[in-house]
């Protein structure tokens, strides 16, 4: 025969604090729906296309092509959003020495 035991409910009123790795996972699920999206169109697409950049040239299914362009548009991203986090760090930096000299 099955026993029931009751167990103590756990005080919520205290909130739980929000972590670094939390807030990774908030921003990268969007990320990731985005991306799925993106492999769906993409694979749906098989067909040849002409691609030239510059003075090359030649043929790649679509979906290939899609997929390059997205790679390539989210390292520009990535290159441009790391010049400006080095921007913003050397301004704390110099701040910080400046208030130190004061």
């Amino acid at each position: 025969m099955p026993v029931a035991v009751e167990v103590p409910a756990v005080a919520t009123s205290e909130a739980i604090p929000s972590t670094r790795t939390s807030r990774a996972w908030i921003r990268i699920l969007p990320a990731l729906i985005v991306l799925a999206v993106i492999l769906i169109f993409v694979f749906q697409n098989p067909k040849d296309v002409r691609v030239s950049l510059f003075t090359f040239s030649g043929t790649l299914p679509l979906s290939v092509a899609l997929l390059g362009a997205v790679v390539l548009g989210a390292l520009m991203v990535l290159a441009l959003g790391s010049v400006r986090i080095f921007q913003l760090r050397r301004q704390v930096h110099r701040k910080s020495a400046k208030s130190e000299l004061d």
